[in-house]
């Protein structure tokens, strides 16, 4: 049951993969006038806007105004990490039946020191109303991503606030087309196809975090919400780097394999919106970076 009730919001986490780790409650008393980074890169008649992300947000976060609704407006296309279809939902629900799951004599009490698993046992119950029957069949992957994304939603994140999500809607009434630069079931195997030891301490960082994820979340919250690629590099990129492993996969490797495509976008002549989460946008590894190493001129205009 508790699969059925969260797995779509598993894939709307996912989806430009931002933090493994609970919000804070946001504070929904006053309007929060953000002013996420926003570049540009322009060749012949043709013009690329990238922005980066937050996936979730708190509903009263406002950031679609001036310069990014002004470029947003005049872009003949949104290009997203990946576009969700009713099928790609369809497969990725069976991804994580095949791949989320202990089929043998193993469970997650294997893969988790004493300290962590009776952590892990403790959240998983608080926070879904999971016994441990249960939360010793969950791959380390996956309940990572499960405590991460029933926290979120309890804290009052909202997808449908998200800036993908809002975008996407847009593009939608305004018949603009939407189109991705990897397929969902490119994003998941991503995330999945990773040795025990590196999902385990996936989660055991998820649950240490969930301990004290006021204050981690909003510092990640208020770096995007700067705009400032410095603070975001700082905040977000030597956090996610402490972990090796899913840092090359889920942010270097899923950059080198868009380059090509938003390369594609630059030199087509048109005007293209590309939204991707704020952690792929800068760094050493990030977009920016990436696009300025093959020659183009990338100006920060947010």
């Amino acid at each position: 049951m508790f699969f059925n009730r969260i797995g779509h919001f598993v894939v709307a986490l996912f989806f430009g993969f931002v933090i493994l780790s609970a919000p804070a409650r946001a504070d929904e008393t006053g309007v929060v006038n953000a002013s996420p980074a926003l570049w540009q890169v322009k060749k012949g008649e043709g013009t690329v806007y990238l922005l980066g992300s937050f996936h979730l947000l708190p509903k009263n976060y406002r950031w679609f105004d001036g310069i990014i609704k002004r470029s947003f407006d005049s872009s003949e296309e949104l290009v997203m990490e990946a576009k969700m279809t009713p099928a790609a939902m369809t497969e990725i629900q069976v991804m994580i039946r095949a791949n989320g799951f202990f089929t043998n004599e193993d469970n997650l009490q294997n893969h988790l020191d004493k300290v962590h698993y009776k952590k892990m046992l403790s959240h998983a119950k608080k926070l879904m109303g999971m016994d441990e029957a249960v939360a010793r069949s969950v791959k380390p992957w996956l309940m990572a991503i499960q405590m991460s994304v029933v926290s979120f939603i309890s804290s009052g994140m909202d997808p449908e606030s998200g800036v993908d999500k809002y975008l996407e809607r847009l593009a939608d009434q305004e018949k603009k087309p939407i189109s991705g630069l990897e397929t969902p079931q490119q994003s998941m195997n991503a995330l999945i196809n990773h040795p025990m030891s590196v999902q385990s301490a996936m989660l055991a960082d998820t649950v240490d975090k969930l301990d004290d994820f006021r204050n981690f979340v909003n510092s990640y919250l208020e770096a995007w919400a700067s705009g400032d690629a410095d603070r975001m590099n700082k905040t977000i990129i030597k956090d996610m780097a402490e972990q090796p492993e899913m840092y090359k996969a889920l942010l270097v490797d899923r950059n080198k394999n868009w380059l090509p495509a938003i390369e594609r976008h630059i030199n087509s002549g048109k005007t293209i919106f590309i939204v991707v989460g704020m952690a792929h946008m800068v760094g050493q590894d990030g977009l920016v970076r990436m696009l300025e190493s093959k020659g183009y001129s990338v100006k920060k205009i947010q």
